[in-house]
């Protein structure tokens, strides 16, 4: 009796095995796009088996357990763009967040594709029921729950759309950051510049401080005091604006090392040249470039993926789920029968849920049709505001790319024969001090202006690779932008 109670129960656990390991071919749909930015990549889906789980070697990125190799300090001083990058890819917070949300998710695959737990129920009558073959002392049944056919593969299409879903918003987060740490980086060679275009304004002010002293010296009357007078005041000026100016340095140096995951007080300062590229796409071809390659749109296509999944999931609840159990009962020698044998009885047992109440089984359909529709509309909602981004941002790109073409062209040669006719003209006294000043504040405003409108250009390009999904620009063989070469005044001699 034991030995035919144990093949009995064998064949059951047998059962919910075979249906634990058991994985059918998935309804994978093709993601024919490649994401690529700065070595953030969203890898083209091929199909898979259902319930296998997804993990981060899936994707191009690194691992939140990566700690950067480079110590804290190394990051005072001059860096370049590249190497920020790769710090922050590796080691902000809200990249590793998103990280770690996707592999959550994707264990929600193995778990939606599990049977549910087998019931083990043991019963001891506490007064025996009597049968001819003696009386039932106690009863061990072991039951195991099978949803309808295709359920499961359902809900783990759904956890698997979703976990997928989610590791292309993990690219979308690393654009994110990629673009804020450009974007800083630019406004700091913005103050930086400015800077230094003040600074070396001080030596040559002090050269014409001298020169109007040499000419109050030899002239009669107080006409050459004045000038140095203006002079002096012209260098407090610059003073003030470098207190300001180094002010707002700190202040985006602890903006990038915020996105740095660095303390504040790091010091991090921009490279001196800009390398020049070109962006020589239509914003047509931005457009559609960024429906192949923008992560938010992989999410969304994804998502609308699993919103079907979950409706014909709420369609199968139409048909019942079976469970199957394996009952074992201990008889006593003693029966009501003289022949009593005192065998333990077997029974096997097949129960289904009736599926009868069809307000919430429509309910469940309704809603997860109401679902797959929000998605849909939420996901033309955001190619629109995308589309809208990138028109705009292309638009800004022109205007800085244009007016730079000017200035270095065009105002910044110019502004500087100005400067070199007006500094002639005040030596040989043609020219006072007030018209020399206001020749070369004219050229420096346009100096410190054109730096403005590399960094908005930049600035301008890196907001355009996050909205578009992938690099827009190619680099320009020749190196970096054209040289600003310093300002010179009238010196002592």
């Amino acid at each position: 009796m034991i030995r035919r109670t144990t093949q009995a129960a064998a064949l059951l656990i047998a059962v919910v095995i075979g249906e634990l390991s058991s994985a059918g071919p998935i309804h994978a749909q093709m993601v024919p796009e490649r994401s690529r930015f700065e070595g953030v990549a969203v890898r083209a889906e091929q199909p898979v088996q259902r319930g296998i789980h997804l993990s981060a070697t899936d994707f191009d990125f690194v691992s939140p357990s990566d700690e950067s190799p480079e110590p804290r300090g190394m990051f005072d001083g001059p860096v370049t763009l590249e190497s920020l990058i790769g710090h922050a890819l590796a080691n902000n917070p809200e990249i590793q967040a998103a990280r770690f949300h996707a592999r959550s998710l994707g264990a929600r695959v193995p778990q939606a594709k599990s049977l549910p737990d087998p019931q083990l129920m043991a019963t001891a009558f506490l007064e025996e029921i009597q049968t001819a073959a003696g009386p039932q002392q106690a009863a061990v049944s072991l039951s195991q729950k099978f949803p309808w056919f295709g359920k499961r593969t359902l809900r783990s299409q759904v956890a698997h759309f979703d976990s997928v879903a989610a590791y292309a918003r993990v690219a979308a987060v690393e654009l994110k950051v990629i673009e804020g740490v450009k974007r800083a980086y630019y406004d700091l060679y913005f103050v930086q510049s400015a800077v230094e275009e003040n600074r070396r304004l001080m030596k040559p002010l002090e050269d014409v401080i001298a020169v109007a002293k040499s000419k109050y010296e030899t002239s009669t009357g107080e006409m050459g005091m004045q000038d140095v007078l203006q002079a002096q005041v012209e260098l407090s000026q610059l003073k003030i604006n470098l207190i300001a100016l180094d002010e707002g340095k700190r202040q985006a140096q602890a903006r990038l090392a915020g996105l740095l995951h660095l303390p504040p007080r790091t010091r991090p300062e921009a490279s001196n040249s800009v390398f020049r590229s070109e962006l020589d796409r239509s914003v047509e071809t931005l457009v559609a470039l960024a429906d192949v390659c923008q992560p938010e749109f992989v999410a969304f296509r994804r998502e609308l993926a699993r919103d079907q999944s979950a409706v014909e999931v709420a369609r199968r609840d139409y048909w019942p789920d079976v469970t199957m159990g394996l009952n074992w009962y201990e008889i006593g020698d003693r029966g009501l029968s003289p022949v009593a044998n005192g065998r333990d009885a077997l029974s096997l047992g097949v129960g289904v849920n009736l599926p009868i109440y069809r307000s919430r089984l429509d309910g469940a359909v309704n809603e997860a049709q109401y679902k797959q529709c929000a998605t849909a509309r939420r996901y033309a909602a955001v190619r629109d505001q995308f589309q809208i981004e990138i028109e705009t941002l292309y638009a800004q790109f022109r205007e800085h790319h244009q007016t730079l073409r000017i200035l270095t062209s065009e105002v910044m040669p110019r502004a500087e024969e100005a400067l070199k006719l007006t500094t002639e003209s005040y030596r040989a006294g043609r020219a006072d001090f007030e018209q020399l000043m206001d020749v070369y504040r004219t050229l420096l405003r346009y100096r410190i202006e054109l730096h403005r409108h590399v960094a908005l250009r930049e600035q301008a390009i890196a907001s355009l690779e996050r909205a578009v999904g992938t690099a827009v620009t190619t680099p320009v063989q020749d190196g970096s932008n054209p040289a600003i070469e310093s300002l010179h005044l009238p010196s002592s001699r």
